[in-house]
């Protein structure tokens, strides 16, 4: 009885002894695959990281380093602020508005100077806008010029202003140095926001109404 009851689990026995080498093998299959993706996944991953690092390191290479104005030149760049601006600002006015303007930017030189730039150019561009003297072709656009182009304009339509050329090209040179993230030393950083702050004061006072 015993042996009859053997021989007939035998063919089942087998069976089950096959299907779980299947499962098996299966599942090895399967764990292999899953190395597999991981190893890929884990070279794309480094090929992308390589490729960042590279960039990066290309990116900093090609930092643009601006040369600072001599000081020949801030002098003179004053002096023609002195003879052509009409809004007179007192000297502890500007220190007052500096230190005020840098302590809301955290003191941080370079972040200031990228500010005071962008101000210069929004003066500029109210001011251009408000003048609906010619048609607005796309040289006239004030959305696609440049910092440089912006001031071209404005002294195109008021000419008294051409004696401050050389001083707005001083302040923008420094802010551009700083822009571009290059070590602005303070006096040249201090020189450039207070002769910023004194143009502001008079593109402020320019159509205003």
């Amino acid at each position: 009885m015993a042996l009859a009851l053997f021989l007939f689990m035998l063919p089942e026995a087998k069976k089950l002894k096959f299907g779980q080498l299947f499962e098996y093998e299966a599942r090895v299959k399967e764990i292999k695959e899953e190395v597999k993706q991981f190893k890929d996944e884990t070279r794309s991953t480094l090929a992308a990281y390589t490729s960042l690092v590279s960039a990066i390191s290309n990116t900093v290479s090609q930092t643009i380093n601006v040369n600072l104005p001599s000081r020949s030149e801030t002098t003179q760049a004053k002096e023609d602020l002195d003879t052509t601006l009409k809004t007179k600002t007192g000297k502890s006015e500007i220190e007052e508005q500096i230190e005020q303007f840098l302590a809301s930017e955290g003191n941080d030189l370079n972040y200031a100077l990228a500010k005071l730039r962008m101000q210069l150019e929004k003066e500029l561009r109210r001011i251009l806008d408000k003048e609906p003297s010619a048609p607005l072709t796309p040289e006239r656009n004030t959305k696609f010029l440049s910092t440089r182009s912006l001031f071209l304009q404005f002294v195109g339509q008021f000419p008294n202003y051409q004696g401050i050329e050389g001083s707005f090209d001083y302040v923008l040179k420094i802010c551009n140095a700083a822009i571009h993230g290059q070590y602005i030393p303070e006096g040249y950083a201090h020189e450039a926001l207070s002769m910023g702050f004194r143009m502001l004061a008079e593109l402020k006072s320019i159509n205003e109404t």
